[in-house]
């Protein structure tokens, strides 16, 4: 049975200080959204792990579905076997988490499939030990992420907001993103506030979400990519309530009052660009 991996976007992300360890602290929210590739995730005759993918770059070992896999097996001393195909329809480096969770499901799936018995503070635990994102797939619709990712605080009313994700067609790497960003340390002014925006989901207040949509990273990408900058206006224009960069970018997305509208927006820009996607909130 194919399993959805789904995208999410980020309503809200702060960056925080570099660690030791590499990684940055952040706080941030992030939502998924229906938007998913499709994982079938089954048992082999051999031990081994098997990659295949709609994909041919995703059948390596550079997959973090593998990374996940292999991080079970050996840490558990699995001797089975398994093949994971992947259909993927999320772009690759947008912003939309795709390959995080693309390793959170098979963290999830194997944990069944091999009887772990793993709780969900192992999991969340071991997500982490594979990217900054992982964690928050390891369950939740929508959560207020801190720390290192790892410290993942449940948004328990999410509801379902009308969305439209435009990618214009290149990719950027999450790695390049952090790195720009520690180098240029720009200064971000900014009336979003995390708490509003947490209650504002709670209350299903739309305008108050769109008020305080927020991302740390727009500036370094807007101004390395100017294309991303008129996605955001061209957004704004056909009604969107707000627009906002996801994770380290490129993708943008658009919050809309309703279906209408967000219809709307999609039949005035389907062509414009190579990824546009009329998707929900989770």
């Amino acid at each position: 049975m194919p399993i959805p991996s789904y995208a999410k976007v980020n309503l809200y992300l702060k960056i925080g200080k570099r660690l030791s360890s590499g990684y940055h602290k952040i706080q941030s929210v992030m939502q998924k959204v229906e938007l998913s590739d499709s994982m079938t995730i089954e048992p082999v005759s051999e031990d081994r792990i098997i990659i295949e993918s709609t994909n041919p770059e995703l059948s390596s070992e550079e997959n973090l579905a593998y990374t996940a896999a292999s991080l079970l097996k050996k840490k558990f001393k699995v001797k089975q076997g398994v093949r994971i195909f992947i259909e993927k329809n999320v772009p690759l480096e947008a912003g939309l988490g795709g390959g995080s969770s693309n390793a959170a499901t098979a963290l999830m799936s194997l944990n069944k499939l091999w009887s772990l018995k793993l709780k969900e503070k192992q999991l969340i635990d071991l997500a982490s030990q594979i990217g900054a994102d992982v964690p928050f797939f390891i369950g939740e619709n929508a959560a207020l992420v801190e720390g290192i990712g790892d410290k993942i605080k449940r948004i328990k009313k999410s509801f379902s907001i009308n969305v439209m994700l435009i990618n214009p067609g290149f990719r950027v790497s999450t790695k390049w993103a952090y790195s720009a960003f520690d180098k240029q340390r720009p200064r971000i002014k900014t009336n979003a506030n995390v708490n509003a925006l947490v209650k504002a989901i709670e209350k299903k207040d739309i305008k108050e979400i769109a008020n305080n949509l927020h991302n740390d990273f727009e500036t370094i990408i807007t101004k390395k990519y100017r294309i991303v900058n008129e996605i955001r206006n061209n957004l704004l224009r056909n009604d969107a309530l707000n627009a906002s960069v996801s994770g380290s970018g490129p993708t943008v997305f658009g919050i809309f009052n309703s279906i209408y509208e967000a219809r709307e927006a999609f039949f005035e820009t389907q062509y414009d660009y190579p990824f546009v996607f009329l998707t929900k909130t989770i």
